[in-house]
């Protein structure tokens, strides 16, 4: 997982959202695209036995065609395929991965912190 959200920090350069992910989702700001997107990708990771057509029609209602539905379910496909063979093997996070979360997480931190106390709480 962590080569995976590193690579989001990377393209994003959003500590905070990347620690919301990590944590609770639900405080991450996504639009309805990225929740939906979101919860089918959850979904598909946790229940593969339970999806249905609905989940694609969800899809569907907030803007994906069948493109971007296959597109989707590619991708969570391949992460699924790389995180268990890099499991069954015994794949590592490397080091600078490591240090540039322990990096972003304490940079997310700072801003929560930071956004607790101009709140007043």
């Amino acid at each position: 997982m962590v080569h995976h959200g590193e690579y989001l920090r990377a393209i994003t350069r959003d500590d905070l959202l990347i620690w919301h992910l990590e944590h609770d989702d639900s405080q991450a700001g996504l639009d309805p695209q990225e929740r939906a997107m979101l919860d089918f990708a959850r979904k598909l990771n946790d229940e593969p036995s339970k999806m249905d057509a609905e989940d694609i029609q969800q899809l569907r209602r907030v803007g994906f065609d069948d493109r971007g539905a296959l597109d989707i379910v590619m991708v969570i496909s391949v992460f699924n395929l790389l995180n268990r063979w890099a499991d069954a093997v015994g794949v590592a996070p490397l080091e600078h991965l490591l240090r540039a979360k322990e990096r972003g997480d304490r940079r997310a931190q700072e801003q929560l912190q930071g956004s607790l106390a101009a709140a007043g709480k």
